[in-house]
């Protein structure tokens, strides 16, 4: 077992979030590309693609508060750089932006809280440039997630259960006459990238256990909605790591 331990403790050089940032360097696409950065947040991606790439970027997001922040960030940023990025209100289902305007859509870890799969995949196509691509990073459930845990777990982060099932993205994708050209099973990588350079992982984990532990005590300091969530976010976080979720990136062209 000893023999065993040591080997299991040596590195498998997992990548990180960073892989995607390699994709797109991949792709050659020069600067001022019109980009799309779908479901935004706070805008982190949208100013790094706009640094690294010297990308046109305009990041989507349905909530204001993410808006926000995003356009905050955005201040702090050297005029050459802001100057490429703008942030609007907008939905994956309903994109503001004409046919055939963005060379790429970059869309990470959005998708399972997006309620109609067929008409977000159809605005990627349908804002896609003939010969754009879109780069996304979604989430799915697997078998070894149990129905009660997942009804659960959804719940408590908001994420549509379809749209966490690896055949309705299949089926969009499809539906939309998207071209795929890669699909990249993650499983545990980027959760082992992760505790390696930070114990993250972790302290999730541990998070989660005094969570459990002392629930009486947390739900009367959190109430039940924020204590579902905190401990839903946690294993969200531990759960990739056991299987149960598994990312994937899945690289997309418009065919023309």
């Amino acid at each position: 077992m000893g023999d065993l331990a040591e080997l299991l403790d040596r590195s498998l050089a997992p990548r990180g979030p960073g892989q995607l940032y390699d994709i797109v360097r991949e792709l050659g696409l020069p600067p001022d590309s019109d980009v799309v950065d779908l479901g935004c947040g706070e805008g982190v991606d949208a100013l790094r693609l706009a640094t690294h790439f010297g990308f046109r970027v305009l990041g989507l997001d349905p909530l204001q508060r993410h808006l926000d922040r995003a356009r905050e960030a955005r201040r702090g940023e050297p005029e050459e750089i802001a100057s490429r990025v703008s942030f609007e209100r907008g939905r994956a289902e309903a994109m503001p932006l004409p046919r055939s305007s963005a060379d790429l859509v970059w869309c990470r870890d959005v998708l399972v809280r997006v309620g109609d799969l067929d008409a977000a995949y159809a605005e990627m196509a349908r804002v896609l440039r003939p010969g754009g691509r879109a780069l996304v990073h979604q989430v799915f459930a697997t078998p070894l997630l149990e129905p009660r845990e997942r009804d659960w777990l959804f719940g408590a982060l908001g994420v549509v259960r379809d749209s966490a099932d690896p055949a309705s993205t299949d089926a969009a994708i499809e539906a939309a006459g998207l071209q795929v050209d890669v699909v990249l099973e993650l499983g545990s990588e980027w959760e082992e990238r992760t505790e390696e350079s930070s114990g993250a992982v972790s302290r999730a984990l541990l998070h989660a256990a005094r969570l459990r532990r002392a629930e009486e005590h947390f739900r009367g300091m959190l109430g039940d909605t924020a204590y579902d969530s905190a401990l839903a976010d946690c294993l969200w976080q531990v759960y990739p790591m056991l299987g149960k979720l598994s990312p994937r990136i899945i690289l997309l062209t418009r065919p023309g």
